[in-house]
């Protein structure tokens, strides 16, 4: 996503407004506000990295920023997590022939399938594979900047994010990947060149067109959609919209389940509806995020903008209750 230089972070205007409120002492870390202490008149203090406070705890944090720890976990809470396989970047790099138990985990689930980073945030490095050859084309590229990586298959259906705090559900937010409609003028290059939320630079670009038949240099017949990215992730050019009041008890069930498992009173759970038609299916747990970003979602409108004020200020108030 292209970002402004220099802006300074929304969480630190909202605290600063917070503080001032509230009486509390707010030093920044840096001149972009990325970091900071709050102190209370009492003399308590509370730092602050990003969106990474002092309310979950920090061995809870870290269980969830691992995916596949995460996973095991969720999963003995009896919780539904996707199929995946936790690879060691070094077994990558030591042969040029995939591990056999990768190979045998294609055949058993087929592709697409997904490569990630097993500590990865906002969607980077994400890969979608439909071949052999790029499967072992993406663990290979992955490999030399992380040492861990995740497979997964792919699932599709209905993506939503949940944020929860110390069992309420703050919001819900339906997401959708980054995606271009044609004007049948325009290559997909030049649409996205113009738009200034997507990163024509981002190398899975071309990967994921070629995936669908289509080149950088296509032009979409006027209103065909194009799928650009193989994430949901706000940073990368996705769209979503508020679905809070719409939210199915269930669900909101689900997402407060997930973070009680990994002990976490902050958090937002990332789940798939699956498209089918069986019965038996249920929401998936993607994954769960100790320390969710909400800035880019307060810049998708003024109505997200207002809901992204008062979850803060519920986060705020959690956070300095003394």
């Amino acid at each position: 996503m292209k970002e402004q230089a220099g802006r300074r972070a929304l969480v630190f205007d909202l605290l600063e407004t917070y503080c001032a409120r509230k009486g509390f002492r707010l030093t920044a870390g840096d001149s972009h506000g990325h970091a900071g202490l709050i102190e209370s008149p009492s003399g308590k203090r509370w730092f602050f990295k990003g969106t990474r406070f002092d309310l979950n705890t920090l061995g809870a944090a870290e269980i969830a920023t691992d995916k596949a720890y995460a996973a095991t976990f969720l999963k003995a809470a009896g919780l539904e997590v996707p199929e995946g396989r936790l690879v060691f970047a070094q077994d990558i790099r030591k042969d040029s022939q995939l591990p056999q138990d990768l190979l045998d985990f294609a055949e058993t689930h087929g592709f697409p399938l997904y490569v990630k980073p097993n500590c990865g945030r906002e969607g980077r490095d994400v890969l979608r594979v439909d071949t052999l050859h790029a499967f072992h084309d993406a663990l290979s590229a992955l490999a030399e900047r992380n040492d861990q990586l995740l497979v997964q298959p792919e699932i599709r259906g209905q993506e939503l994010r949940i944020v929860v705090l110390d069992g309420d559900v703050l919001c819900a937010i339906e997401r959708h990947p980054p995606q271009i409609t044609g004007d049948g003028r325009r290559s997909i290059a030049e649409i996205v060149g113009a738009d200034p939320r997507l990163d024509a630079a981002d190398p899975r670009l071309g990967v994921e067109l070629s995936q669908q038949g289509l080149t950088r240099e296509t032009v979409p017949a006027p209103g065909q959609r194009v799928t650009l990215l193989p994430v949901v992730n706000l940073s990368a050019g996705g769209t979503a919209r508020l679905v809070t009041g719409a939210l199915a008890p269930e669900l909101a069930a689900l997402a407060c389940r997930a973070a009680q498992a990994l002990s976490l009173r902050y958090a937002a759970v990332d789940l798939i509806l699956p498209d089918t038609t069986s019965a038996d299916t249920h929401a998936i747990v993607l994954e769960v995020n100790a320390a969710p970003g909400l800035g880019n979602l307060a810049r998708q409108g003024s109505e997200e903008t207002n809901g992204v004020i008062r979850i803060y200020d519920r986060v705020f108030d959690a956070m300095f209750a003394e």
